[in-house]
C-alpha cells in the first residue's frame, strides 16, 4: 500500500481515532485516505499537514473552489502524482463537469477554460517547474487578468501546498485506496 507503514483506522488509538474522525468528516468520501494514514506514524506531522490542508483548501476565497481544484489537478499532473490527480480529479469534476475535468487533467492548455483560468494555471505550472525563475512580470500578468493581491497569494499557496503533498505521496509510494479510480493525466509542462 505504501513504502512506509500506515496506521489504518481500525488500528488507531483513541487520540488518533479522534484525528481520523475530523479527517473523515472533511473527506468527500467520508474516509481516511492512505495519505493521512501514512502521516499518522508521526502524529505531529499529521496534525500540521491536516491544518495546512484545511487552511489552504477549505475556504477558497478570493479564488473559487473550482480554481483551487484546477490548481490541485494541474500541479499534481505536472508532478506526475497520479495519487493526487485521482483524488482531486473527481472533486474538480463535481464543480466543472466530468468532460472538462478530465480534459484539464490531460492538458489544461487544450481544455475549454477561460483565459483567466488558463493564466492562473500557467502561473501554477511555472511555480511548480521553475520556482526560482519567477519574476515580477508573473505577478503583473495575473493582475492583468483581474487577480488581486489576495488571490495571487492564495493561488501561490495552493500551488505550493500541492507541490508539497505530491512530493509526500510520491516519495512514500502511496497507492490508491479501493474504490478510488486512477485518472488519465498529462505532463502539463
Amino acid at each position: 500500500m505504501s513504502w512506509t507503514p500506515r496506521v489504518a483506522p481500525e488500528q488507531a488509538d483513541s487520540a488518533l481515532a479522534e484525528r481520523y474522525r475530523r479527517i473523515a468528516a472533511r473527506s468527500s468520501r467520508g474516509a481516511v485516505s492512505h495519505y493521512w494514514q501514512v502521516l499518522a506514524v508521526h502524529p505531529p506531522t499529521l496534525d500540521g499537514q491536516f491544518e495546512c490542508a484545511q487552511a489552504t483548501t477549505d475556504d477558497a476565497a478570493p479564488l473559487t473552489m473550482a480554481q483551487v481544484e484546477l490548481i490541485a489537478v494541474v500541479v499534481s499532473a505536472t508532478n506526475g502524482c497520479g495519487y493526487c490527480v485521482a483524488h482531486h480529479g473527481p472533486r474538480l469534476a463535481r464543480l466543472v463537469g466530468e468532460p472538462l475535468a478530465r480534459a484539464v487533467a490531460r492538458d489544461y492548455r487544450e481544455a475549454d477554460l477561460t483565459a483567466r483560468d488558463r493564466v492562473l494555471l500557467d502561473a501554477a505550472v511555472a511555480l511548480t517547474c521553475e520556482p526560482s525563475e519567477r519574476k515580477q512580470e508573473d505577478v503583473d500578468r495575473l493582475r492583468e487578468y483581474g487577480f488581486d493581491d489576495a488571490a495571487i497569494v492564495r493561488a501561490t499557496v495552493v500551488a505550493a501546498y500541492f507541490n508539497s503533498a505530491n512530493r509526500i505521496a510520491c516519495a512514500l509510494g502511496l497507492e490508491l485506496e479501493p474504490g478510488v479510480d486512477a485518472w488519465e493525466y498529462g505532463a502539463q509542462r
